[in-house]
């Protein structure tokens, strides 16, 4: 972004309600005039069923920041269900056994939360049986109701595919087939331990790479596995190297075609057991390496679009790669890839909240355990909808505008008896220092100012 800027504070009309918001400008840019625009909501279109399990985040053992205080209330406000633990690559060398204290933390914090979790087992460097007795000590000591554990981090990244590994795999046989055919193995010990666990397999992103590369991933481990196994893992970031605001932002537009071809490989390789094997999307971020996009406004719309539509397209989990930004200084060569701060030099205090963390907030705001997405189509390019409804008969809608100059005064359309309802409008943008809410009498319209989130629920009228 050019340091060279200017602001201008936006009245943004919604129903009766009016707010400001100060919008900030590049250099040379200016606010266009307000465009309307159309979304088109069919309620008696489901999409897909909102999970107990959808809002997740991820933590690591190596937070050092995990246990600060402030941090349970954080995640509450966050509405987080699910909590993946102890890290990315890190839990691919992880002996858990000679940290047992770290587990037992780790099980507190989840009671202190209410919140599930997803515990990635070590299979770069451990056993079928030392993953046995990590469930045994999580479930069957100490009660923690662990529900949910998958094998092993990114293993495609083990060395097959290419010589700069990343992912630790000391076995002798690397790649796809290798992989199963242990899994099994950790599968079986892992079920001997505690019966009610459920266990996932690292999986790929049909398109993005690896997808494509022989042996292929999906296509080799899912004979073997797919009928042994409750959910399979995903891990999505879009891009591999600093890029605009506006590529950014087109990217979850992908995720649709990503989730119906995993579905038909699924179909495929599980036959009929493939509508018991959910779809855990437990790893994602933008993966710009420039704090000046990671813990920008852009971020938190992009959080909004990418977590909507994995959701609305049948994931049962999204976990945001993580909690905490980097634990250093914010420079464009250590980005905070987080939704609070570590509260280092050139942070916001700890555990403040970063602009993600308000994209989130908003999202755990339209949707809850139970309720529907239903078809929500915009006459805008620049202007996503979505739209959900609850069992109770009410209507969330959010709007996300990505355009960075222009305003959309849009009309909503297709939703019928809830004119004069009472509405909460909540609404995050460039220049916000926090989410803006305001209760009114839904008229059916509504101002989506530039670079901006409006979340809109409607009680139904009695």
């Amino acid at each position: 972004m050019a340091k060279s800027s200017w602001s201008k504070t936006l009245s943004v009309v919604v129903g009766a309600g009016v707010f400001s918001l100060i919008v900030g400008l590049s250099a040379g840019e200016r606010v266009r005039p307000v465009t309307r625009a159309r979304v088109t909501v069919s309620t008696s279109t489901l999409e897909s069923r909102v999970s107990p399990t959808a809002l997740g985040v991820n933590t690591s053992m190596n937070d050092g920041n995990l246990y600060t205080s402030g941090v349970t209330a954080r995640l509450k406000s966050l509405g987080v269900k699910l909590l993946r633990w102890p890290g990315g690559s890190f839990a691919d060398t992880f002996a858990w056994s000679t940290e047992p204290f770290a587990l037992e933390q780790f099980g507190g914090l989840l009671q202190q939360a209410k919140a599930q979790a997803v515990i990635t087992v070590n299979y770069g460097s451990g056993t079928p049986a030392q993953a046995a007795a990590e469930v045994r000590f999580a479930d069957v000591t100490h009660h923690y109701g662990i529900k949910y554990w998958e094998i092993g981090n990114e293993q495609y990244g083990d060395g097959e595919y290419q010589h700069n590994a990343w992912e630790e795999n000391f076995r002798s046989k690397l790649g796809p087939a290798a992989y199963a055919k242990n899994s099994l193995k950790f599968i079986r010990a892992m079920r001997a331990a505690d019966p009610a666990i459920k266990i996932g397999v690292v999986a790929t992103i049909p398109g993005v790479w690896p997808s494509g590369l022989k042996p292929y991933w999906d296509r080799t481990i899912l004979p073997i596995v797919a009928k042994h196994i409750n959910f399979v893992v995903l891990h999505w970031y879009p891009n591999d190297a600093p890029v605009s605001n506006a590529v950014l932002l087109r990217q979850p537009a992908a995720i649709g075609g990503y989730m119906a071809t995993l579905k038909a490989y699924l179909q495929r390789f599980a036959g009929a057991y493939a509508k018991h094997i959910q779809i855990f999307v437990d790893e994602t971020n933008n993966s710009s390496i420039s704090n000046s996009q990671t813990i920008s406004v852009a971020n938190a719309l992009f959080l909004a679009k990418d977590y909507n539509n994995w959701l609305k397209n049948g994931a049962a989990n999204v976990s945001w790669w993580d909690l905490h930004t980097a634990q250093g200084n914010f420079t464009t060569s250590d980005p905070g890839f987080g939704l609070i701060s570590a509260g280092l030099a050139g942070q916001p205090p700890l555990n403040g909240p970063l602009p993600p963390y308000f994209g989130f907030r908003l999202v755990h705001f339209l949707v809850a355990p139970g309720d529907s997405y239903v078809e929500a189509k915009s006459s805008q390019a620049l202007l996503t909808s979505y739209a959900v409804k609850d069992p109770q008969g009410g209507l969330g809608l959010m709007l996300v505008n990505t355009s960075p100059t222009q305003s959309y005064r849009t009309s909503i359309a297709g939703v019928r008896g809830f004119d004069g309802a009472t509405a909460t409008v909540r609404l995050y943008g460039q220049g916000s220092k926090q989410i803006a809410t305001s209760s009114i009498k839904w008229t059916g319209s509504v101002t989506s100012p530039p670079y901006s989130i409006t979340e809109i629920s409607i009680s139904k009228k009695k």
